[in-house]
């Protein structure tokens, strides 16, 4: 069984989960608690650079396609403000030019929407790993109130 505790020094990752549909985020949130994982979500992107604004996120869990700030366009702005979260993607367009398109624009991962649970963590744990290394080199200041 996968759990939280087998992220780097037993610490579980904070993750901000952001999707438009309540029902994935309420499953995501209760998924990711149950394991041990600090958890808040938002429902678009506008709200998750509020979220990401006021709080300490290791790991942003995001949709793509959704209402006011898609996906894409919440990466390009957590990359403008200077801020390190690992960014993963889940999405129900999966094809390969996609996923291309979005680790080179610098997602850690990509996901197909409603696949298995465990992917998911195994995507977590690996995008904390990633922003671990990336804290300690230029997490200095970006604490909370930080606007990049």
């Amino acid at each position: 069984m996968i759990t939280g505790a087998n992220l780097t020094q037993g610490k579980r990752a904070d993750i901000l989960v952001v999707d438009d549909d309540l029902h994935i985020r309420e499953t995501l949130l209760l998924g990711l608690r149950k394991l041990g994982y600090g958890a808040e979500a938002a429902e678009d992107g506008l709200q998750a650079l509020h979220h990401l604004q006021h709080g300490r996120f290791d790991v942003v869990l995001t949709d793509l396609q959704m209402p006011r700030l898609d996906g894409l366009a919440l990466l390009r702005e957590i990359q403008r403000r200077g801020y390190t979260q690992a960014v993963i993607f889940q999405t129900t367009l999966m094809d390969p030019s996609l996923e291309v398109i979005l680790r080179h624009a610098g997602a850690t991962g990509v996901l197909m929407k409603g696949g298995p649970f465990t992917d998911l963590v195994r995507s977590v744990e690996e995008a904390y790993r990633v922003s671990q290394g990336s804290h300690t080199h230029s997490a200095q200041g970006l604490g909370p109130g930080h606007m990049g």
